[in-house]
C-alpha cells in the first residue's frame, strides 16, 4: 500500500474534489439523455395565436362589496353547528396577518418537536 496522509485538509480537499467530479458527470450524463430521449415527443413551434383576452381580476380590491365572501364565512361558521349570533363580526385582515400566522404557526409546531 501506497503513502497514507493523515493531513485532514488534503483528506477533505481530495473528498470534495471526488464528489463534485461525480456530480458534474451525472450533470453531462443527464444533458446527454436528454438530447437523445427517444420517448421525448417533437414539438413544433405554434403559428401565431391570437391573444387571450385579460382575465378578470379574481381578487376582490379593499373597499369593494364583501357580501358573498360574508356569506361563505357565516355558511362555515353554521356547517360547524354554531349560529349567526356567535358571529361578532367579520373584517378583511391585511395581507400582514397571514405572514403572521404563518410565524405563529411555526412556532407552536416547534415547540411540539422539541
Amino acid at each position: 500500500m501506497g503513502p497514507v496522509t493523515t493531513n485532514p485538509w488534503l483528506i477533505s480537499i481530495i473528498n470534495m474534489t471526488i464528489v463534485f467530479g461525480v456530480l458534474a458527470a451525472l450533470g453531462v450524463l443527464m444533458k446527454i439523455i436528454q438530447l437523445v430521449d427517444p420517448t421525448q415527443k417533437k414539438t413544433e413551434k405554434p403559428v401565431a395565436a391570437p391573444a387571450p383576452a385579460a382575465a378578470p381580476a379574481a381578487v376582490a380590491a379593499p373597499g369593494q362589496d364583501d357580501s358573498e365572501v360574508i356569506a361563505v364565512i357565516a355558511a362555515a361558521v353554521a356547517a360547524l353547528g354554531h349560529s349567526a349570533e356567535d358571529i361578532a363580526y367579520v373584517r378583511r385582515l391585511p395581507e400582514a396577518g397571514w405572514t403572521q400566522n404563518a410565524r405563529i404557526e411555526a412556532i407552536s409546531v416547534r415547540k411540539e418537536c422539541f
